[in-house]
């Protein structure tokens, strides 16, 4: 299901669906920020629920300064995917 620009300030929603970090698992809803992570342009990264995934403000800041790298996010037999690589290198696969 894809959204339109416009229409994803149903952000309130996803943040409340996710209800958690998929990096770290902070849980606090007022620090919850959406992050697509397939970029605009080239990647083809327009808001849609494929391509968006809810992080805190620290990991959103840590994604976007490059020291935090997500690698994919898909759809498993236990439910949603995110596997991204941390600062320090590590690899991680978490359930979201």
């Amino acid at each position: 299901m894809k959204f339109p620009k416009k229409s994803f300030p149903n952000k309130k929603i996803f943040k409340h669906g996710k209800g958690k970090c998929c990096v770290c698992g902070e849980n606090e809803y007022s620090v919850l920020d959406t992050h697509r992570w397939k970029k605009k342009g080239s990647e083809g990264g327009k808001y849609s629920l494929n391509n968006t995934v809810c992080v805190c403000t620290s990991c959103h800041r840590l994604i976007h300064a490059e020291k935090i790298k997500i690698i994919g996010v898909f759809n498993s037999t236990k439910g949603n995917t995110i596997i991204y690589i941390d600062k320090n290198g590590e690899e991680h696969i978490n359930q979201i």
